[in-house]
């Protein structure tokens, strides 16, 4: 039942949920590895890319 599936997955605290399939499904953007206190954080290429850079603003008012 979908809609089963739906609930259970929203009310788990996890950062990837399979249902029906295994864990060898995998895409570059797709979140791995511990959510929360779990674990040394999450992994994949975008949030590995953020732990290994900082954000920065530029304003240029050009008027």
């Amino acid at each position: 039942n979908i809609n089963t599936a739906i609930d259970t997955v929203n009310k788990l605290n996890a950062s990837a949920v399979m249902v029906n399939d295994h864990t060898a499904f995998r895409v570059d953007w797709m979140p791995f590895g511990g959510r929360d206190v779990s674990g040394i954080g999450v992994g994949g290429i975008p949030y590995s890319m953020y732990e290994m850079t900082r954000d920065k603003l530029m304003v240029i008012n050009y008027g």
